[in-house]
């Protein structure tokens, strides 16, 4: 189902990152917008204030000028609470209101007291000076703030207005407001909230669709890797996935399960070729019994036929336990539910314990047997385990060694590890065996089938690897053969 495909979470996922990626830079971009365009605003007032102020000053100076040479006394010319300054201020207004400068800016000029004396014509009060008196003096760089003001058209306009007194000797002289309708700002801020509005949802909607169909395009091998693994069964187990000629985590992904596949081919046809081998070893003793048995129930036997009857049974019955027993190790080993009961052990000592039971063995066949050790080498090891691993290297290459042949241990130390050689001058072992000597009832020819039922290699491997060790097998055909265990040392 695609809503529970991981295309579709990948594309819900990848949508719910872009969504929020794009709302937070849209929520960035609008505020930056908005505070950039009413700081120009506000630095528009200013400029405008500082203009106005300058302009009512410099006409006002003039006036004072032409006045002085007149004769008129310097008293009159005070601009704080003067009627001829409010008049001068008015007329100032009323002459530049048709600055283009100005077009867009409504002027107000108050007392000292706060007391509106000139403003633009048509226009509202937009502020009582007077309550916010003591406010002014004491913001002598001026004051901004956002007010809503009904014009006598009865139009309700947002206006930025900017208020700053003229001090002069340390007293007000009169105050200047400057205002502006905010609309134009609200106007684009409006139209920029729209845009987002339409084109986030748009952005992430086509964005969507062309994930959609880039995920279809990105995952197609795993389609063709899906369709694949559904032809693979335990009949085709050589079937392999088509692997895509990229280098990223898809064609890893390939190789993964071929490598996987490959493991379970080789668990299989190691299975298969276990129960081939454990039906041929048990399909012998139990054969054995069965016509025994038949034989001795055709007619009456003597104690004597019985007795030599019931020994022969009892022969195939410790062999088939001796199989039962050998395999139930290895699967213990197998899954790592056996414990060791280790300790300490010298390993020269050790293996002088079992070369005085081999020596019977070899004195049978005139087997030159040595043993040579370099010194104490102590490991951590389970000795009884040990011991049947190294029994089992010995007993084959007494086995498989002729008359007057010589079978050889030398231990020596190498790095972190004891290493135990057993060398023989017996038949040796081809090439294409070597690999397979350690796998379960694997019999390298008829001569060596005979006896033993091929599970002595593989129990001592699953004891080397027990102790954290392992076992290396070199030979040639006629050349002997040499064993080589590794088992870490104990520090």
């Amino acid at each position: 189902m695609f809503i529970r495909s991981i295309r579709f979470k990948i594309i819900l996922w990848y949508m719910l990152v872009l969504t929020l990626t794009l709302s937070l830079f849209s929520a960035l971009l609008y505020q930056n917008l908005s505070k950039k365009s009413y700081d120009d605003l506000d630095q528009l007032l200013r400029s405008r204030a500082a203009g106005v102020i300058d302009s009512i000053d410099t006409y006002w100076e003039k006036e004072r000028l032409e006045s002085i040479e007149e004769g008129v006394k310097l008293d009159v010319f005070s601009k704080s609470n003067n009627i001829n300054f409010a008049k001068i201020a008015q007329r100032w207004v009323e002459e530049r209101t048709k600055d283009p400068r100005l077009v867009n800016i409504i002027i107000q000029v108050f007392d000292a007291s706060g007391k509106l004396i000139a403003s633009s014509k048509d226009i509202p009060d937009i502020m009582n000076v007077e309550k916010h008196f003591s406010e002014y003096v004491s913001k002598k760089n001026g004051h901004f703030e956002t007010v809503n003001a009904e014009f006598r058209q009865g139009k309700q306009q947002t206006l930025r207005t900017f208020t700053i007194p003229v001090i002069e000797e340390n007293s007000i002289s009169y105050i200047v407001e400057v205002s502006s309708q905010t609309g134009t700002v609200e106007e684009t801020l409006n139209n920029l909230r729209l845009l987002l509005f339409i084109l986030l949802p748009l952005t992430v909607f086509v964005t969507g669709m062309i994930g959609a169909l880039l995920a279809k395009i990105t995952l197609s091998p795993v389609d063709r890797m899906i369709d694949s693994i559904h032809h693979i069964t335990a009949e085709n187990m050589k079937m392999r996935i088509p692997v895509p000629g990229t280098r990223d985590e898809i064609r890893r992904l390939a190789d993964t399960f071929n490598e996987m596949l490959l493991r379970l081919e080789n668990s299989f046809s190691s299975q298969k070729r276990f129960i081939e081998d454990l039906t041929h070893e048990l399909k012998t003793p139990l054969a054995i019994l069965k016509g025994e048995l038949e034989v001795s129930l055709q007619r009456s036997r003597s104690g004597a036929e019985y007795d030599s009857l019931l020994r022969s049974n009892l022969e195939e019955v410790d062999r088939l336990t001796a199989i039962v027993e050998d395999l139930l190790m290895i699967a213990r080993f197998d899954s790592n539910v056996i414990t060791l009961e280790t300790t300490p052990l010298d390993i020269s000592v050790l293996l002088l314990e079992i070369a005085e039971d081999i020596n019977i063995l070899a004195h049978q066949k005139n087997i030159d047997f040595n043993v040579s050790a370099c010194k104490k080498l102590l490991l951590q090891g389970d000795k009884e385990k040990l011991k049947r691993l190294f029994l089992n290297l010995l007993d084959n290459a007494i086995k498989y060694t002729p008359q007057s042949g010589r079978v050889e241990i030398q231990i020596t130390e190498e790095k972190e590890f004891v290493k135990i050689s057993i060398s023989d001058t017996g038949i040796g072992i081809s090439e294409e065996d070597i690999p397979h000597i350690f796998d379960r009832f694997y019999h390298i020819d008829k001569s060596r089938a005979a006896s033993g039922f091929g599970l002595g290699l593989s129990i001592a491997k699953s004891i080397a690897e027990a102790h954290r060790g392992r076992i290396e097998a070199y030979s040639k055909p006629g050349l002997g053969a040499t064993f080589i265990v590794f088992l870490p040392l104990h520090r």
